[in-house]
C-alpha cells in the first residue's frame, strides 16, 4: 500500500546518495510557466550530471529525474501548493504538497525536504474511510485538504465480489420450491462469505495505516460495516467513528466532518489540560527544550500561541546547516515523534507563548 505525504517525506529525509536534486515548484498558474520551471530543474541537473564521474549513476538519476516530471506534467493542479521533486540515483518522488513555497533547486548529497517534513509536522494527517456495501472510498487528509487516494487491488476485488455475490441472491429464482430455497441458502451462504472477505480487506488497510504508519484515522459510512471495522480495533484510540455520512456523500461534506472532529477534538484537550497551566512555572523555550530531552517516553501536550516563532540557533547553537531556522518546528517535531499532542492557541490565552505538560 502506497505510504502517506508525511512518511513519503519522512523517508526521503534519510536518503543520502551521491547526487540529489531537490526542487520545490510552486503549482504554475499556466502550462507555459511549468515548462519555464521545469526547464530550470533540467538545466541544474545536466551541469551536475555533467561532473559525475559514474556514468551509469549520471544515468540513471537523469532517468529518474525525467519521471519525476512526468508525474508533475500528468498530475498538475490549479490547487494552491507546491511539487516537491526529490531525486537520487535510485529515488525518484514527485510529491504534492498543500503548501506554498518559493520555488527553490537544490543539488548536493542528500535531499533538503526539510521544509516540506517540519510542515507536515505542524500540521494534521488523517487516513479517512469511508465504506459501504456498494462503495469504498478512501482519502488522506493533510493541510486541512483532502485528497482522494487510490483503492488497493484487494480491496477493490473483494468489494467487486460482494456486490456480485448479493446480484446472486437477491435474483435467484426457479420454479421449484424444493430447489429454490436450496439456491436461496447457498447465495445468502455465499453473501455472507464474501461480506466477510470485504471486512477483512478493509481491516488490512485501515491496519496498514493506523498501526504501521501510525496515522489517526477517521471511519464513516454504512453503520453496521463501520461498527464491525470498530470491534477489530477495539482500543485503539487513534481510530474515530463518525456516524451518519451517506455513501453518497460529497468530498466537501467528508472535509466538513473531518475539521468538525478535529475542531472537537482541540476543544476536548484545551478544556482538560489548560486549567494545569495556571499552576506551571515560568520557563524559557531553551529550559523546555531541555526538559523534553530529559523527559521518559511519556505522554505530551505542546501549547503554542499561534504565530510565535524564536530562533532555532537558541536551542541548537549557531550551527551553518541548521534543519530549520525556527524553533518552534524543532518542539513540533520531537512532541510529534512521541506521539504527543499539538495545540496552537490564540494570543492572549496561554500563560506563556509556548507551554509543555508532561502526563
Amino acid at each position: 500500500m502506497e505510504s502517506l505525504r508525511f512518511h513519503k517525506v519522512l523517508r526521503l529525509a534519510e536518503v543520502e546518495a551521491p547526487l540529489a536534486l531537490t526542487a520545490y515548484l510552486p503549482v504554475a498558474e499556466t502550462p507555459a510557466t511549468l515548462s519555464t520551471e521545469i526547464e530550470k530543474v533540467r538545466e541544474k541537473a545536466e551541469k551536475a550530471i555533467a561532473k559525475h564521474e559514474d556514468r551509469k549513476a549520471a544515468e540513471n538519476f537523469r532517468t529518474n529525474l525525467e519521471f519525476a516530471i512526468g508525474q508533475v506534467v500528468e498530475n498538475n493542479t490549479l490547487a494552491s501548493g507546491t511539487w516537491l521533486l526529490a531525486v537520487t540515483t535510485s529515488e525518484s518522488q514527485a510529491i504534492f504538497l498543500p503548501f506554498v513555497w518559493e520555488e527553490e533547486i537544490h543539488l548536493g548529497k542528500s535531499l533538503k525536504v526539510g521544509p516540506a517534513l517540519y510542515a507536515l509536522y505542524r500540521t494534521h494527517t488523517l487516513f479517512v474511510v469511508l465504506v459501504s456495501e456498494n462503495t469504498a472510498r478512501l482519502f488522506e487528509y493533510v493541510g486541512g485538504r483532502l485528497f482522494p487516494m487510490a483503492l488497493p487491488s484487494a480491496v477493490k476485488e473483494a468489494l467487486h465480489q460482494l456486490q456480485k455475490a448479493r446480484h446472486q441472491m437477491q435474483n435467484t429464482f426457479t420454479d421449484s420450491p424444493h430447489y429454490s430455497e436450496l439456491f436461496a441458502q447457498m447465495a445468502r451462504s455465499s453473501y455472507t462469505m464474501a461480506l466477510v472477505k470485504y471486512e477483512e480487506t478493509l481491516q488490512q488497510t485501515i491496519s496498514f495505516y493506523l498501526d504501521e504508519e501510525r496515522v489517526p484515522t477517521l471511519l464513516m459510512g454504512e453503520e453496521r460495516i463501520i461498527r464491525e471495522l470498530a470491534k477489530r480495533f477495539e482500543g485503539k484510540s487513534a481510530l474515530s467513528v463518525i456516524g451518519g455520512v451517506p455513501e453518497t456523500a460529497s468530498p466537501e461534506i467528508i472535509l466538513a466532518q473531518v475539521q468538525q472532529h478535529l475542531q472537537r477534538q482541540h476543544q476536548v484537550l484545551a478544556q482538560m489540560y489548560l486549567p494545569f497551566l495556571d499552576y506551571s512555572e515560568t520557563q524559557s523555550p531553551k529550559e523546555i527544550w531541555e526538559i523534553l530531552q530529559e523527559a521518559p517516553a511519556s505522554p505530551l501536550v505542546l501549547f503554542v500561541e499561534e504565530g510565535y516563532s524564536f530562533p532555532a540557533s537558541e536551542l541548537l547553537g549557531k550551527k551553518r546547516n541548521l534543519p530549520t531556522q525556527n524553533g518552534i518546528d524543532l518542539f513540533i517535531a520531537e512532541v510529534r515523534k512521541r506521539g504527543g499532542e499539538v495545540l496552537f492557541m490564540p494570543t492572549g490565552r496561554l500563560p506563556q507563548p509556548i507551554m509543555l505538560i508532561l502526563l
